[in-house]
């Protein structure tokens, strides 16, 4: 804060209103520092901006990706199965269960680049090589 001599009235009332100005603003600063902090703390956007983070993230994205594989196929195998239909049912689901799950997590860059292709239409079986036919 800077002192200036101040020699008359007029002075003195422009020096008022200047200070007065720069306190106006501080305040609309001071009042959009708080705003910002409490949107910090507000649980939603605390949430919301960690769900973007981990969504960019290769890892997290694979280990979703293992987690919905693994929930499908054991929603599949208790179905077909019928793990709360007989003792051999739970026993054979539980069985196939873990093995599909160590399967899965050992497999998954290869499943979902498979996976990938399916959606896309791109298929070994469905390429073609044009360069060695005689189209005209």
């Amino acid at each position: 804060m800077e002192n200036s001599d101040i020699s008359n009235h007029l002075e003195l009332r422009i020096r008022i209103s200047q200070l007065k100005a720069e306190q106006n603003i501080q305040k609309a600063a001071l009042a959009n520092m708080c705003k910002e902090f409490v949107s910090t703390l507000n649980p939603v956007t605390f949430v919301k901006s960690s769900l973007h983070t981990l969504a960019t993230d290769k890892t997290v994205q694979f280990d979703l990706v293992k987690v919905g594989l693994n929930l499908g196929t054991n929603l599949i195998i208790d179905q077909t199965l019928g793990r709360y239909r007989s003792i051999k049912g739970f026993l054979s689901s539980v069985l196939l269960e873990k093995y599909s799950s160590s399967f899965i997590n050992n497999n998954v860059s290869k499943i979902v680049s498979v996976i990938g292709n399916l959606v896309s239409g791109k298929s070994a079986d469905k390429k073609i090589n044009y360069s060695d036919k005689n189209i005209k």
